[in-house]
């Protein structure tokens, strides 16, 4: 949430250097901008304008992964917001909102006569920006942070995502034991929520606005306030919506997510122990959570009253619905009824209110009481309108124990109030704001978007992508397999033997080809399991792993489990042997193809929404047949037929046209898993006939769709796979190399006197040209304070970081820096880092974060590093430890010491070391990177200004030479 900015903040001047004119303003932007972002930012810029003189107007932007796209959404709105006061001084005077204003006198009235319009007053509107994920809101953060426009925000979370109590931050039921250690407001038990009544007290905080959490720090507290601003800001945010702009980043799926807000699924047990606190707690305080209790008692008894009689599916399966009136007369059984549905709305918000401050119900069965006042509000909202919108829906579904083979379980009855139209739900938001914005990398296809959230888009865009797509992407759509076996995955022929057969020789031989990870993406858990039961009856199985490691997305895992595959994963392409066995695990490698790994996923799972498979994590997306949704599926049965029903007079489309553009929003969602950046290359493979039709491929992303390739023979298919890798690695390798923004961190020194550094009293030369002094008194604290050690910078930047491209100048020398290391096994190269934990890139932004930047490879016996190593892992104290060496200039800035942070002198090293954690990981000072020096005795001035990064502990993507160097150190 972004407020508009204050006045202190206006008096920035930008440079002209990095201004761009577009749309009619001065937008600032950190890089040179591609076209692409141009035209996305000219887009964002024009709807905002049209929005103040028509009154609103919305967007509809697509732009493929890797093209900028959240930071020009960033950099354009703001430039919009900071330029609001001067170019529309008068406000949003299109605006009007019409108040109901109650009239007791004639409730039969025909006439609206006591609905009247007002002038909204003029602000400069707040932007929100809404992300899916926490770690698509980091990304957001740190994009933001490369701007140039400073702004109050704030970021809303959940509790597990900002809880600071190191004791509690990581168990399940984290909300419950939150709770519960609040309770008592007056004493808390949990330390990191003393002194919030203070905060809220505090003068600077009474203003009704939005606080930067800097502001809240000034205040003199560091407990974590994200529940202080969700506490205030939460009441105060349906009228921050109003006028405001709502961006809403990985928006491909907002139409589901605007039906499951709007819906409800009430399992039987969770009724019961509701029904159970509100029966215990209605004892003591009747007036409030009685009638409550009625309701849900109620609904207990509807269900014990249908469950005999539901509608067969199968013999596991009984399901019945009931829509529109009948659903209504079905409510009224547990004493909801449209007629008393006000005052019933009134009882539920003030039992969840008392609840909320007295800690009478489990956050569980709050959260229920929410969530069906919630959904219940919808449906009658509009008074009644949107009752044909919904279906109410009671399946009774026998669950079978969880172990193979056993055949016993129990039979689970379910009630649901099922919203079909995303509208219902949406439109309250559209209604407030003056302009919303969806955004993605993979909207298309786009029809669907404007009649299923009932909003017309004033702006679309599907934007190309900055890559060239015929040197850097192979797309191709292959009909067959080996023997000319045709390749169909659909429900009338993927139980066939052949296909099956067919389609792993095909993977195999694909895999053999692919360098580094494949992501091979199937319609369904169910199609994936059943190849694989078959592929291990065969021995298909065995030559798959003998040319790459596989790994399976997890069915409905928790999310514990799916992280671990995904590390494993990761490890894997970072060219960790994988273990195998028991208790004596071992590391084996025995792959003979092109290496790596192979991670087997679903359309739709976690692994094809948001994941970051950059370079060797994905030379290759395989996507299986078409994913359409499951027919059977109940929901998509009744969206299809409530689809087909009002089509015309809902402006909606058809069920089948709906059904099919399901399938291409998850089949683009997972091709986008492949290019990530500008110099990114891979193969994005159709494995299906069904792609021989103009049809199956129409609805493909843009950028994409023109550049495929399709094959009847699937010899000449590998043939031109094979000659594609080595020349997209040419073509990317000359384009990187002609990049401006390639560092080396071989200093250049001129060969006249050396700049001194003081160290203990003495003089001692320094290899670095290097302005400033460091006096360092041994005989002090263990401890530095480091406003006397601050961050060292070159005399001339210009003449001191040198292009290897250029030819050195005779009067120069080049020079390299010895780093005294225990290890004859040294390389020197450009890699990319990235955190190992939550893969976000540790390079500068001035680089692109993910960036190549030069590097040493080697191996340390600094104690404080090897203590530091046995602190994280709580293992053996190791004699050295395998670590990549690089200027600190090199790498994001928030890695460093900030000015005035102390630093820790261990005189056996002879440095002062700062600890370094990632700073992107959701949860702080989990993720021990390793130490930037900050000062050094004279025979340690070669680690000045180093960062020294432990490589176990990044995502390292390199050459051979690297990857063989990490290797030997791992054997070490």
């Amino acid at each position: 949430m972004v407020s508009p900015t204050s006045k202190s903040e206006e008096k920035e001047t930008p440079s002209p250097r990095n201004v761009y004119h577009i749309g009619g303003l001065q937008v600032r932007f950190p890089y040179q901008p591609y076209g692409t972002q141009l035209a996305f930012m000219s887009r964002v810029i024009s709807t905002l304008d049209r929005s103040q003189r028509d009154g609103r107007c919305h967007a509809l932007l697509e732009s493929p992964t890797g093209t900028g796209k959240t930071l020009s959404l960033l950099c354009s709105a703001l430039a919009w917001q900071q330029s609001y006061t001067s170019r529309f001084p008068k406000g949003n005077l299109a605006r009007k909102r019409s108040i109901f204003i109650p009239d007791t006198q004639s409730p039969s009235s025909t006439e609206p006569s006591n609905v009247v319009e007002v002038e909204i007053p003029s602000r400069t509107p707040t932007i929100f920006y809404a992300s899916r994920t926490h770690a698509q809101i980091t990304q957001v953060i740190r994009e933001y942070r490369k701007t140039a426009y400073r702004v109050p925000m704030a970021v809303l979370g959940a509790r597990k995502r900002s809880c600071t109590n190191r004791r509690v931050q990581r168990k399940p039921y984290l909300n419950e034991i939150c709770r519960s250690l609040i309770k008592d407001r007056m004493k808390p038990k949990c330390p990191e929520f003393i002194g919030t009544d203070e905060i809220v007290a505090h003068p600077s905080l009474q203003q009704n606005e939005v606080h930067d959490i800097e502001d809240l720090v000034k205040i003199g507290y560091t407990v974590r306030v994200d529940q202080v601003i969700r506490e205030s800001n939460e009441k105060k945010l349906r009228n921050k919506l109003r006028g405001a702009i709502i961006i809403f980043d990985e928006a491909h799926n907002m139409e589901d997510i605007a039906r499951e807000s709007g819906s409800i699924d009430l399992g039987e047990e969770t009724l019961f122990k509701l029904q159970s606190e509100l029966q215990d707690i209605a004892v003591e305080v009747p007036q409030i959570y009685q009638p409550v209790c009625d309701v849900i008692d109620g609904l207990i008894r509807w269900i014990g009253s249908k469950k005999d009689s539901l509608a067969k599916r199968d013999p596991q399966h009984y399901f019945s619905s009931w829509t529109g009136d009948k659903a209504l007369r079905e409510l009224e059984e547990s004493n909801i009824t449209r007629k008393d549905f006000l005052k019933l709305s009134k009882r539920f918000n003030m039992a969840i209110e008392t609840s909320e401050k007295l800690h009478h119900l489990s956050e569980i069965s709050l959260s229920t009481l929410q969530e069906l006042l919630t959904t219940l509000g919808y449906f009658f909202s509009r008074d009644g309108n949107h009752i044909l919108d919904y279906e109410l829906g009671l399946q009774r579904r026998f669950i079978k124990r969880g172990d193979e083979g056993d055949s016993s379980g129990k039979w689970t009855h379910t009630l649901s109030l099922w919203c079909m139209n995303p509208s219902v739900v949406f439109k309250a938001i559209v209604d407030l704001s003056s302009s919303i914005i969806l955004t993605s990398g993979t909207l298309s296809p786009m029809d669907s978007f404007s009649s299923e959230l009932g909003m017309q888009f004033g702006s679309c865009l599907e934007a190309p992508h900055v890559v060239d797509a015929n040197q850097q992407v192979w797309a191709a759509g292959i009909f067959s397999g080996p023997n000319n076996q045709p390749l169909n995955a659909s429900y009338k022929t993927n139980n066939e033997y052949p296909f099956q057969d067919a389609l792993g020789i095909s993977l195999e031989e694909i895999c053999s080809i692919v360098p580094g990870g494949s992501l091979v993406f199937f319609p369904s858990y169910k199609l994936m399991e059943k190849l694989c039961t078959r592929w291990r009856q065969t021995g298909q199985w065995s030559r798959l792993c003998l040319e790459k490691d596989i790994f399976i997305e997890p069915s409905g895992g928790a999310t514990g489990e799916f992280e671990n595959v995904l590390k494993e994963y990761y490890d894997c392409i970072g060219g960790k042997k994988r273990l195998f066995g028991g208790r004596n695990r071992r590391a084996v490698d025995f792959k003979k193809g092109g290496g790596g790994g192979a991670f087997f996923a679903v359309c739709r799972g976690k692994v094809s929404e948001g994941l970051d498979f950059s370079d060797d994590n994905a030379r290759a997306v395989i996507i299986v047949g078409i994913p359409f949704p499951n027919l059977r599926d109940v929901l998509v049965e009744l969206k299809r037929s409530y689809n087909d029903t009002f089509k015309s007079s809902r402006n909606l489309l058809g069920g089948g046209e709906w059904y099919c553009q399901q399938a291409y929003r998850a089949l683009n969602q997972a091709a986008g898993r492949c290019i990530r950046h500008r110099f990114d290359y891979g193969a994005i493979i159709f494995l299906d006939e069904r792609y021989r039709q103009q049809r199956n491929r129409v609805s493909i992303s843009k950028w994409l769709r023109q550049s495929i390739k399709l094959y009847d023979n699937f010899e000449e298919s590998m043939q031109d796979l094979k000659s594609f890798f080595p020349s997209a690695k040419k073509h990317v390798d000359s384009k990187m190399l002609s990049y401006k923004e390639v560092i080396d961190l071989e200093c250049v020194v001129q060969t006249e006197p050396e700049t001194s550094v003081v160290i203990n009293g003495s003089s001692a030369a320094s290899p670095f040209s290097c302005s400033s002094g460091l006096t360092l008194e041994r005989g002090g604290s263990a401890s530095v304070n480091s406003h006397a050690l601050k961050r060292r910078k070159f005399i001339n930047s210009a003449a001191n970081i040198i292009d290897l491209e250029k030819d050195n100048d005779q009067d120069m020398t080049t020079r390299k820096i010895e780093f005294g290391s225990d290890s004859s096994t040294e390389t020197r190269a450009r890699v990319q880092i990235s955190c190992l934990l939550c893969r976000s890139p540790l390079g500068h932004p001035d680089n692109n974060g993910s960036s190549y930047l030069s590097c040493l490879v080697t191996r340390s016996s600094k104690k404080y590093l090897l203590s530091l190593l046995k602190e994280t892992s709580r293992s053996e104290m190791p004699t050295s430890v395998s670590v990549i060496v690089t200027d600190c200039s090199l790498v994001d800035q928030r890695l460093c010491a900030e000015e005035g942070e102390e630093g820790v002198w261990c005189e056996q090293d002879g440095c002062v070391f700062n600890t370094i954690f990632c700073p992107f990981c959701s949860v702080p000072n989990t993720t021990c990177l390793g130490v930037q020096i900050m000062a050094t005795d004279s025979s340690n001035v070669q680690f000045l200004s180093k960062m020294l990064f432990f490589s176990d502990h990044l995502n390292v993507m390199g050459d051979a030479a690297i990857k063989e160097t990490l290797l030997e150190h791992k054997g070490d």
